[in-house]
């Protein structure tokens, strides 16, 4: 479902234990400080993901060392504690979550702060940060919050199971129309009518209709984010195009089969395990806690998904959208928090920060260090941030209405075969006023 893949891959990276007020966990201790007069000043710093919090504040530590202060990272933080920090009188000075899909929704509640009259000091050089994930963060016109790193999405496929289907183990689909041909040479169904290979589910491990709608050249909303695109032809085609995976084949079995898949990080992933033979997935899985760790022997390629044959020009079409980094609006010394935060974004602090976490670095500086070409298949990721075709989500102070509705409708679609285009209606009749109502009109 489209609306929890920010959850999903939130528990997957989450870690059990956040850091203990005075030290970093495993025991390292946060670099001691004293302000003026004495008094000890802390900066806190809350992120809601992270499966090393040692590494993160060992990060802040050098912060702290260098300006005399001491910087407490939590990590990961819930969700609901996140809200109710940004609701009351106490919360860290710079909050950093997985994506940025609350940020519109905050930035009209006046939660967070914008950051232009920060901006213009300077400190941040904006035009050293790639465009797609910048704009992320720009909302009616004003920056609330910046990118630290950020993801994309590519096409997997297990090179094993296209030689054992015929098919040139180093050529992947160019075409979305190839793509469906490829997945059904790879699907296999036994005597009983079982299927015991699949080539492709749209929304393995969790939906991407985002990316999808953006290959088929819209999206639901308007570039401005003042109206809803629901019954758009790209929203359309890209739910019939998804559709064809379940609809083709018998959808029961499908749902079967896919159930059949073990945990996301284990080495049971469907993907891992060969049950299935091609994938969406981001530019973590190449990495060491993932397959390098759970199925190392894997035999794959990684490629941009192909665009539809009659738009060639939309090859390297992706969708942006990752870790940011923003300041509450209770933050007492926003200036010092500022500061903190113009140090996370020098292009130093993100490449060593992407590279422990394996992501993509916002700054264009911090994709030149040599460590994010050691592994060719996170290059191709790399590539696709800085396409020309690349593009952010658009936000709204209704995201996640809309995202839960989409959900819905897309699960509809997929598992019952229906027509989307009257569910898009009705959604958008009960959005719009929504959206306008939210802002203002």
């Amino acid at each position: 479902m489209w609306w929890m893949v920010f959850l999903v891959f939130g528990l997957v990276l989450a870690a059990c234990t956040p850091p203990a007020p005075t030290s970093a966990p495993g025991g390292e201790s946060a670099a001691p400080a004293q302000a003026t007069g004495g008094e000890e000043k802390v900066l806190r710093v809350w992120i809601t993901w992270g499966d090393n919090p040692a590494q993160l504040q060992s990060l802040f530590n050098q912060y702290g060392e260098a300006n005399n202060v001491r910087v407490e990272v939590n990590s990961p933080v819930e969700d609901d504690k996140v809200i109710a920090a940004l609701s009351g009188t106490e919360p860290p000075d710079v909050l950093v979550t997985g994506g940025p899909d609350s940020v519109g929704t905050w930035a009209r509640e006046n939660l967070v702060t914008p950051l232009d009259d920060f901006l213009e000091g300077g400190e941040v050089d904006l035009a050293d940060i790639f465009e797609a994930p910048l704009s992320q963060c720009l909302y009616q016109g004003k920056y609330y919050c910046l990118p630290w790193g950020t993801d994309t999405y590519a096409l997997f496929w297990n090179k094993d199971l296209f030689e054992e289907a015929g098919l040139d183990p180093e050529q992947p689909p160019q075409t979305l129309e190839e793509l469906a041909e490829f997945a059904r040479k790879l699907t296999k169904v036994d005597d009983n009518g079982q299927i015991t290979q699949v080539g492709f589910i749209p929304d393995f491990s969790w939906s991407h209709l985002g990316l999808y709608t953006v290959m088929m050249g819209g999206y639901w909303y308007s570039e401005d984010g003042t109206q809803l695109q629901l019954t758009s032809e790209p929203v359309i085609n890209a739910l019939k195009w998804e559709q064809q995976f379940y609809c083709d084949y018998n959808v029961d079995e499908v749902l079967r089969f896919s159930s059949s898949f073990g945990g996301y990080a284990s080495p049971d992933n469907g993907f891992y395990a060969g049950k299935i033979a091609m994938q969406v997935e981001g530019e973590w899985q190449p990495g060491p806690n993932f397959i390098q760790k759970y199925k190392p022997e894997l035999y794959y390629g990684v490629a941009p998904l192909p665009p539809p044959a009659a738009h060639p020009e939309r090859a390297g079409t992706n969708l942006v959208s990752g870790t940011v980094a923003m300041i509450p609006s209770g933050v007492k010394d926003k200036e010092a928090a500022w500061k903190l935060m113009a140090w996370m974004m020098s292009p130093e602090i993100v490449a060593e920060e992407m590279v422990a976490n394996f992501n993509l670095p916002s700054s264009k500086k911090a994709a030149e260090d040599p460590r994010f070409r050691e592994n060719e298949k996170f290059v191709v990721f790399l590539e696709l941030m800085g396409n020309p075709n690349a593009r952010a989500p658009i936000l709204t102070p209704i995201n996640a209405e809309v995202e839960t509705e989409l959900g819905q409708i897309e699960e509809q679609v997929l598992h019952t075969c229906a027509d989307p285009e009257p569910l898009l209606q009705a959604a958008q009749e009960k959005l719009q006023p929504l959206l306008d109502k939210a802002l203002g009109n």
